[in-house]
């Protein structure tokens, strides 16, 4: 994104944030009104119309109390959103897949930019790692709390001899726009084998670290160059925030065993009942927060357990 884009987006962005405030002021005028009107004679429809408003009212004031909370340097930011299969082969390769259905679903139904940056597809089903960038202002802020484990409990659908499996994915939050200077001499770039590349259809590009060793990997993108550019900006992200969750100022004071601490810590349970004696649901370990919906939280519907996150933490 260049120096014009972005200021533009911030525009954008406090339009639309004018917009909601025009709307709020809107149905409370509108609400007051049924008051009134209420007061000297019952009306069945529009106490209907006055509760529907009301509860509009009551969620648009909860998105304001939570965004005036999100005061993190890059809370407003886009954010990468990294995902990676555990160990568990096929199935935890497929709840991988899963889990980026519902992040992408998630996105859209907030109105933000979801786009692929890399993709490696497993053998047979599901993904063996993703990124996506989900651009929007406070994405990363609402997202950031989703980082750690997501455990996935149901009968295997591809192993009929267990009768209960334990699948596991790690998600991770990365800002979007992160300026940090990293000298030239300290990156490598990777590209690919030309003797493989024939037919022009190869343009992916991996970016390392070398003092560190860690790596960011783009293929979204129509050319190389696009590809690098993302894979830098990537490489950027993962980089200030390992800085920022080891408090230290310069990437030389990053302390590399301890990179995946700080991924390991399990947030999520999903559960799909094998048998009768217990029933579908999803707990989230932190915040005690707990549903049976499993499915409309695999469908996007995944904002209770944010909100809770978010307040959790601040």
């Amino acid at each position: 994104m260049n120096r014009v884009e972005r200021p533009l987006q911030e525009l954008d962005a406090l339009q639309s944030y004018q917009a909601k405030l025009n709307q709020c002021q809107t149905i409370l005028a509108d609400a007051t009104a049924a008051l009134e009107l209420l007061e000297f004679q019952a009306d069945d429809e529009l106490e209907q119309e006055l509760q529907t408003n009301l509860a509009q009212l009551n969620h648009s004031l909860q998105e304001y109390e939570i965004e005036q909370s999100l005061s993190g340097p890059c809370d407003k930011n886009g954010a990468y959103l990294i995902i990676k299969a555990g160990t568990n082969g096929i199935d935890a390769q497929y709840w991988a897949e899963m889990l980026l259905r519902m992040y992408i679903m998630w996105g859209l139904s907030r109105g933000y930019q979801v786009a692929d940056v890399e993709s490696s597809p497993a053998p047979e089903i599901g993904i063996i790692s993703t990124t996506l960038e989900i651009d929007g202002r406070y994405a990363c802020g609402y997202l950031k709390s989703e980082t750690g484990i997501h455990r996935l409990k149901r009968k295997s659908p591809f192993n009929i001899t267990i009768m209960r499996l334990s699948s596991t994915a790690t998600v991770e939050i990365l800002p979007m726009y992160v300026q940090l200077e990293i000298a030239q001499q300290d990156l490598r770039a990777i590209l690919p084998n030309l003797n493989q590349n024939t037919n022009g259809t190869k343009a992916w590009v991996k970016i390392v670290h070398i003092p560190t060793g860690i790596s960011a990997i783009c293929d979204g993108c129509r050319t190389q160059m696009q590809n690098k550019d993302k894979a830098l900006a990537v490489l950027k992200s993962k980089l200030f925030a390992i800085m920022q969750r080891q408090g230290v100022q310069q990437l030389a004071d990053i302390q590399c065993d301890r990179l995946k601490t700080f991924l390991n810590q399990p947030i999520r349970e999903y559960q799909f009942a094998s048998d009768s004696a217990n029933q579908d649901k999803v707990l989230d370990f932190r915040t005690g927060i707990e549903t049976t919906a499993v499915a409309e939280v695999l469908d996007g519907k995944i904002d209770p357990f944010i909100k809770a996150g978010l307040l959790l933490k601040n």
